[in-house]
């Protein structure tokens, strides 16, 4: 990695409104770097005057009167300087957060599905924050010190280029210790912010799955399989410290040693009646600042080498695209009659192996649908792909007779609802938990979806009704109280498509017979797709469609495939001895 060649580069890719702010910030920079050497030369020419004895009361008055309107100028464009650089960082790092949270809504389901939710929100927040701190340090750093090198130099060129060309010989060997040491600890630069990300991942997965952590009492196991990955984080970021801070003491004594040497020439040429005493601090000064200046860039790279890992990592998500997207030409569609069609369908996630292969099956709108087979059947896979989570690359899924992938997507998925066995609930009331489907609704809607889906009565249970918190993932609410929303919430989004994942699986009798009553109270209205494991739930479906191994197997009524006695009715048997034992 070259930062020194990519930082600009990346902060103007990922946020190019930052341009105005360049331009403005180099103007302000030069200004004040333009009068911050005023009083360097005033002062030159006070101690010259001295010297000579050509001094008098009312230059002195200006001379001194000059230096304290530079310093007052000075501090008026430093509080402007300042509330600018302000301004423009926090307007930047939210636009960076914005652009972030779009980038991860836009990215298609099987990208989420590939990596840790809290090493996500780490990479977005450490890499917005490092990029932010960048922008800082450019309007701050970089381009205060650039410019402040620029006319130093010029400068002292002008008034001695003796001790100009000394500063120009230590500048390459600064310059080659600073590189050196940015390459030898770039390897732990990348491993202490994978740990990092590591560790913040592990914290945020345990978060979210803490009761499973509470009920079988894996606290200290968790905490210690996070104090190892903190332990790796700290062992690296000490070995980046170490390495680094040894090559540049060099580089420090390096400076120290150009800066005496050059003090030392500078008084030998006062010596030697070449320079003046007023011209011997005026250059010396000059040296310093070029010095001082050398090694702010020198740590400003260093800092760079540290940023760029984590900005690399926020660039890297602003730049993925979307696997699902709108094709050119997209359709519009604000209503579906419903009718679906797998067309010789084979897919497989990241070019495994295929989790369906060859499959042809048609659904008439209005229809009843049940997918029906052990686990990794392929059952699920079929509704994320009427959905469009993922393309298909081979076969195709129809619907109303035109592939779905000449739908826009926003406009397609409206006019579908899923209801899935891993209900997700926001930290938000009972009302608006519902109302996520529909926001424009009323709430007199959402209330007739609730009664619909038979969660009304136990919501009126609740302390505050239906602006009650229900918690983070609906933590105060059963399983059965959760799928009851989740229906009430489809139902009150009003689509053409019903898909219902495993709705009533792993619920009691009781829940299960409500659910049941909701999902059957839409039949013959809504194409209907039921994917279930619970046999008794599908009897009154138009269609029992049995997969196994990716494939079809068998399909037809409950009473054909029952008296056909194959692999549905080896299903029944099965079950039935299951319930026997239990």
């Amino acid at each position: 990695m070259n930062p020194e060649n990519s930082w600009l580069r990346k902060i103007l890719q990922v946020v190019p409104e930052i341009k105005a702010g360049i331009g403005k910030g180099i103007v302000i920079a030069a200004l004040y770097e333009g009068i911050k050497i005023i009083p360097i030369i005033i002062i030159k020419h006070i101690i010259d005057y001295f010297v000579t004895n050509q001094s008098n009361t009312v230059q002195l008055i200006y001379f001194i009167g000059g230096v304290l309107l530079a310093y007052v100028v000075l501090e008026i464009i430093d509080y402007f300087s300042e509330k600018a650089s302000f301004k423009w960082t926090i307007r930047y790092e939210t636009t960076l957060l914005r652009k972030a949270k779009k980038k991860l809504l836009e990215l298609h389901l099987g990208y989420h599905e590939s990596f840790n939710t809290g090493a996500q929100v780490s990479k977005i927040t450490k890499g917005t924050h490092k990029l932010t701190e960048l922008v800082y340090f450019t309007f701050e750093e970089f381009i205060p010190t650039t410019i402040q090198l620029v006319i130093t130099l010029s400068l002292l060129f002008y008034e001695q280029w003796v001790l100009a060309l000394l500063f120009a010989l230590f500048t390459p060997l600064i310059l080659l210790v600073t590189l050196h040491a940015s390459k030898k600890v770039q390897p732990y630069r990348k491993k202490y912010h994978q740990k990092y990300d590591e560790a913040v991942g592990e914290l945020g997965e345990s978060l979210l799955n803490i009761t499973t952590v509470k009920d079988y009492v894996q606290e200290q196991r968790q905490f210690r399989k996070f104090n190892v990955l903190l332990g790796e984080y700290i062992a690296n970021a000490q070995k980046r410290w170490e390495i680094g801070s040894s090559i540049f003491l060099w580089r420090n004594l390096l400076i120290s040693i150009g800066r005496v040497l050059t003090l030392a020439v500078a008084a030998y040429l006062v010596l030697k009646g070449t320079l003046s005493a007023g011209s011997l601090v005026l250059v010396y000064t000059l040296t310093e600042r070029a010095f001082l200046a050398t090694q702010r860039i020198g740590r400003l790279y260093n800092y760079l080498g540290d940023a760029m890992e984590s900005i690399n990592r926020l660039t890297s998500l602003l730049q993925e695209q979307a696997e699902v997207k709108n094709y050119p030409g997209a359709l519009s569609v604000s209503k579906l009659q419903g009718q679906v069609e797998f067309k010789d369908l084979t897919f497989s996630y990241s070019s495994g192996n295929p989790v369906l292969s060859a499959v042809n099956l048609g659904i008439k709108p209005r229809q009843i649908v049940a997918l029906v087979g052990r686990s990794g059947s392929g059952k699920t896979t079929m509704a994320k792909l009427v959905l469009r989570n993922y393309d298909v690359a081979q076969g195709a899924v129809l619907v109303d007779g035109k592939n779905i992938k000449q739908y826009k997507i926003e406009d397609y998925k409206k006019r579908i609802a899923v209801v899935s066995q891993n209900v997700e609930i926001f930290n938000r009331t009972a009302l608006e938990n519902i109302l996520f489907a529909n926001p424009l609704a009323t709430k007199r809607q959402a209330i007739a979806a609730a009664k619909k889906a038979h969660a009304h009565e136990f919501i009126l249970g609740f302390s505050q009704g239906y602006d009650t918190l229900v918690g983070e993932k609906g933590v105060r609410l059963s399983g059965g109280q959760k799928q009851r929303i989740s229906i009430a919430r489809a139902l009150l989004k009003n689509p053409d498509i019903y898909i219902f994942d495993e709705a009533t699986s792993s619920l009691d009798t009781e829940s299960e017979q409500y659910i049941q009553k909701s999902i059957f109270s839409i039949a013959g209205k809504k194409t209907t797709i039921i994917i279930a494991h619970r046999l008794s739930t599908i009897r009154k479906a138009d269609l029992i469609v049995v997969m196994d191994k990716g494939k079809i197997v068998e399909q037809g009524t409950y009473d054909e495939l029952w008296q056909k006695q194959g692999a549905f009715w080896k299903m029944i048997q099965l079950q039935k001895v299951v319930e026997l034992r239990e």
